[in-house]
């Protein structure tokens, strides 16, 4: 007893004086030698060093020892007040004081000191452990300010505690090291080639070896700390032996002195597997039959091959297996990319909506790009042109001015028709409603009443028609100069009230799981009439006037910029400026994933030199140019033309496509004369003497 108070005292002097300098390590570790290790038992020996170890590579860490009870000391230990566990409601961290009292080895004891937190558990207990972890993993952001958590192993872990170790799903934030002792190198390398431990980045052993005097009884003792490479030129993870130290002796080995070293830094050409579909301008590739994505250039793939440049790795990128973004299955997981990610069926996915329900499966990097969803309508246009003759009034006063014509005509008729008492001459009916019709079409009148009542209302009939036929003619060169177009469907509300269809793609994404699950009255009833189709077939319903296209504003943009628009820069689409779901970008790993952190940086890097807005102008301005390159002679003419007709300082010149009512309406009247005289001739045919 008195033997473990002198190592207790002299771990504390250490664990203080290695916060100063983490150079420190190796007079350090040298000091430790001064102790007389025989006389102290192999778990004592090695729970101080890996307490030490601990205590000197991660001294700001939450410590979570688990201990097998076998080699532990079974004395009890004074409770002590919980000073960095601010809230420990759960049963597992009620009545710490019995526990700790508890001979026959306490499931749990919080120890704190003013250099370290401890939580000691006992690893024989599964159960007890499993649900006391799973409390700390739910409630690490509470429990502790600290942004680390440090496992000590005095063996092995059993494999039923294995998930609850490293589990991600709750503290994906901290970082986790752990330090396990083995009994010979056969079970440490075991443990680091475990496959269960293969996103666990620091992971080391300490191993307990036989001097060879030890041999002739002097029962002395050398230990060996192993860590794992997870990345190698060879392709598979390895084992490194770093430094070995005795109680007779300082550091055997001077070299690799860090058992923690950073090892995402390179990743030694290892091939990696990404997925992805095609979302311009993030993704673009060559469209085939094939799951291996032929990729163009695009925004994410310049992004990727800065970091596979910073990172040193290769890598190949395919379709998802189904051909779909991710949405929520029934199951309860992910369908597309998402589950491609969430199942390891590979490494990393590109281009991601960050929402809540994936970020349950999926680790995300940060968001490099916010991006909120709109929708893609044409733009109101223009009657056509034959119509332009009606444009000028509306319906209500068409009707009006056809009613005076006629009603003039009527009354200009009976007035002819009193005058006859009066010796005036009787015109007919018809004569009556040509004068009428030929005077608002400013035609002159071959026949004046001679009686004032007659000049009278022909007085007051020319002076409505001249405001009218000025009115007319006033407002049909405006309509002319400047076509005028009903205002464009800018809203959700708007676009319900249209006779126009919502549209969205067959490839459900998180723009479909946005839609389907929430529970906004608007939202509802737009995915209510959604129509669901191939993007090609989107954008020519588009084009027609029939769907508008709900999806994210910096795709529609891009195609706006890069495929419907002339080289003078006019477009007949119109991206709405009503934004909805705002969110953003990121890249998606599978849970607890060791390669998030040295892709979020290197990307990180990226979006702070503006390497982002500058790729995304790039990208436009080259597509933009490629596709004007492809533009037939018909279509180069045709641009020529409209921009043509726009400039010489916005005069208009009238051509065949202005003056179609005209001319449709000398074709009408000329068919129809031609009609009549068809059904004359008949008629004059089967009855000779019709006169």
């Amino acid at each position: 007893m008195e033997c473990w108070c002198i190592l207790c005292g002299i771990l504390t002097t250490l664990l203080i004086t290695s916060k100063s300098s983490t150079a420190a390590y190796i007079p350090l570790l040298a000091n430790l030698s001064d102790v007389e290790w025989s006389h102290n038992t192999q778990g004592e020996e090695s729970l101080v060093l890996l307490n030490f170890l601990a205590g000197h590579y991660t001294p700001k860490c939450l410590k979570i020892i688990l201990h097998s009870g076998r080699n532990y000391s079974s004395e009890p230990v004074p409770p002590m007040r919980p000073a960095s566990l601010r809230d420990y409601d759960s049963d597992a961290f009620m009545n710490v004081r019995d526990k700790t009292q508890n001979r026959n080895m306490n499931a749990i004891y919080v120890s704190d000191s003013n250099t370290e937190t401890h939580i000691n558990l006992n690893a024989g207990d599964i159960n007890k452990c499993k649900q006391i972890l799973r409390y700390i993993n739910e409630n690490t952001e509470r429990l502790t300010s600290f942004s680390c958590v440090t496992y000590i192993l005095t063996q092995p872990p059993d494999p039923r505690l294995l998930p609850s170790l490293t589990d991600s799903t709750f503290h994906k934030r901290l970082t986790r090291y752990f330090l396990v002792q083995t009994r010979d190198m056969m079970e440490a390398e075991a443990l680091l080639l475990d496959q269960r431990l293969r996103d666990e980045e620091n992971v080391a052993t300490l191993t307990r070896h036989q001097h060879q005097e030890a041999q002739k009884g002097r029962g002395l003792w050398w230990w060996q700390i192993s860590f794992r490479q997870l990345l190698h030129p060879s392709g598979s993870p390895q084992i490194v032996r770093l430094n070995r130290w005795s109680s007779r002796a300082d550091l055997l080995s001077s070299n690799n002195t860090i058992i923690f070293p950073e090892q995402m830094n390179n990743f030694y050409g290892t091939r990696l597997k990404g997925v992805s579909l095609n979302f311009e301008p993030f993704i673009i590739y060559e469209d085939n039959d094939l799951r291996l994505i032929r990729s163009r250039p695009c925004l994410d793939v310049f992004i990727l091959n800065a970091i596979a440049d910073s990172l040193n790795f290769t890598y190949d990128l395919f379709k998802s297996e189904d051909g779909q973004w991710g949405f929520l299955k029934a199951d309860g997981h992910w369908a597309g990319v998402v589950g491609d990610v969430e199942m390891r069926r590979a490494n990393f996915s590109l281009c991601l909506s960050k929402i809540l329900d994936r970020v349950r499966s999926v680790d995300f990097t940060r968001m490099y790009y916010r991006d909120p969803m709109t929708f893609l309508a044409a733009k109101s246009r223009p009657s056509p042109p034959w119509r332009k003759l009606l444009t000028p009034f509306t319906t209500w006063v068409w009707v009006a001015t056809v009613g005076c014509v006629c009603v003039s005509a009527v009354f200009y008729y009976t007035i002819c028709t009193v005058q006859t008492n009066l010796g005036s001459s009787l015109p007919s009916s018809s004569q009556a409603f040509m004068h009428v019709l030929g005077s608002f079409l400013s035609q002159s009148l071959r026949h004046i009443p001679w009686l004032s009542a007659g000049k009278v209302f022909l007085g007051f009939w020319l002076i409505h028609v001249l405001l009218v036929t000025t009115y007319y003619k006033t407002s049909l060169t405006g309509t002319l100069a400047v076509p005028f177009a009903s205002p464009t469907i800018d809203t959700l509300q708007q676009l319900l009230h249209s006779d126009i269809n919502p549209a969205m793609k067959e490839a459900k994404g998180s723009d479909y799981q946005l839609f389907s699950t929430s529970n906004v009255s608007l939202y509802q009833r737009v995915f209510q009439s959604l129509t669901f189709l191939l993007e090609k077939d989107i954008m020519l319903r588009v084009v027609d006037g029939q769907d508008a296209f709900i999806f994210f504003k910096s795709s529609l943009d891009f195609r706006v910029a890069t495929q419907y628009t002339t080289a003078y820069g006019e477009t007949n689409l119109h991206v709405a400026s009503d934004e909805f779901f705002p969110g953003g970008y990121a890249w998606a790993f599978p849970k607890g994933s060791p390669y998030r952190k040295p892709f979020d940086k290197v990307m990180w890097w990226c979006v702070q030199a503006g390497l982002i807005d500058k790729w995304l102008k790039d990208l436009n301005l080259f597509y933009l140019k490629e596709r004007l390159e492809k533009r037939s002679p018909e279509e180069r003419k045709r641009d020529e033309e409209e921009a043509q007709i726009r400039k010489d300082d916005g005069l208009i010149v009238l051509n065949l496509n202005h003056l179609q009512g005209p001319f449709f309406i000398l074709l009408l009247g000329s068919a129809g004369g031609g009609l009549v005289f068809v059904v004359q001739w008949i008629a004059f045919t089967l009855q000779p003497n019709l006169t």
